[in-house]
Order: structure tokens, then sequence, then C-alpha cells
């Protein structure tokens, strides 16, 4: 054997063993790069899902202080509370005597109304006698009200304990108010 073949031999020889190696990259790589992708997409819906929960828990605390203040406001121009009559749980507010009216005048007191009312499946606060929702009214959280109710305090019977609840059907978080309104008669 001549030198030129010995070299054209081991030409050969280094070619067929590189050859190979494309493939054991592709093996390594493949498997490798897909667990990258796969974290970097899980991280990323993670990321997703809790920017859609904070979403809907800020429409929660939203809706049950929105709707909280407008009973509380209600409750400290009231003069006294009567309880609602039927199988929904609701109260009426009975209104001090307008300032501006005088006593020959009728309408000087107001009544104002609020109930719980079951819309489409989410039991919603509505205030007066249209069932116009104080509470549900966004999309993504789906607010229900779980607990509403005003109690007289037995120690002071001018004393009303007025306690709101809603819940995220999405997120299933509940988020609470409470406070007590003194109405004297």
């Amino acid at each position: 054997m001549t030198e030129r073949e010995n070299r054209n031999i081991s030409a050969a020889w280094q070619r067929t063993n590189e050859a190979g190696f494309i493939l054991w990259e592709a093996l390594i790589a493949i498997p490798m790069l897909t667990i990258l992708l796969l974290s970097v997409t899980s991280v990323f819906m993670f990321c997703i899902r809790t920017y859609f929960y904070q979403l809907a828990d800020g429409e929660l605390v939203q809706e049950v202080q929105s709707a909280f203040s407008l009973v509380v406001e209600d409750l400290l121009a009231g003069q006294y509370i009567e309880e609602g009559i039927g199988n929904s749980k609701g109260f009426y507010i009975v209104g001090r005597q307008n300032p501006l009216y005088s006593d020959s005048k009728p309408g000087g007191t107001k009544k104002e109304s609020y109930w719980l009312h079951n819309m489409a499946g989410l039991v919603k606060l509505t205030r007066g006698t249209i069932y116009a929702p104080l509470t549900g009214d966004h999309t993504l959280a789906q607010v229900t009200v779980v607990e509403f109710s005003v109690i007289r305090d037995e120690v002071y019977p001018n004393v009303y304990k007025l306690r709101l609840t809603g819940k995220s059907e999405m997120t299933r978080h509940e988020y609470t108010l409470c406070t007590a309104v003194y109405l004297p008669r």
C-alpha cells in the first residue's frame, strides 16, 4: 500500500466517524429543546393564570366595597329597618323626614329596599323594586353573595350590625365587610 492510499483510507475512516456525530447531536439537542420550551410555556401559562386571578379578586373587592358603601350610606340616612317579607332575604330602610319638606307635604320619608336575588345561578344583591344588581356585573369574577345580614344589637337596640360577604366563582375566594350603624329614632 502506498502512502496515498493510506491517507485516503484514514480520511474515509474519519468521515464515517463524524457522520454519526450529527445524529448524536440531534438526539441530545431535541429533548433538551423540548424540555426548555415546555418550561417556558409552563411559566407563561402560570403567569397568565395568576394575572386573571388577580383581576378576578380585584373585581370581587371592588363590587363588594361599592355595594357595601351604598348600603351603609342608606343606613346612615335611615331612621329604622324593617325585615323583608317573602322567600328572598332582604330588608327595608325607612328614611328620616326630609327637613326640606314641611309636615303638611307628603313624601318626606323615603323607603329603600335591598334584596338577594338569584340571577343565572349567581346570588346578587339588588336595590329597589327593580332587580338592578349591585354585585355580579363583571363576568370575570362572577361575584355571588354568600352572606348579607342586618342584625339588631341585643344590648343597644338602635345599633344595627351589617355584614356582606361576596365570593368569586372563578377563584373561590371570599371577601367580607362588616360594620355597626347607630340609628337614632
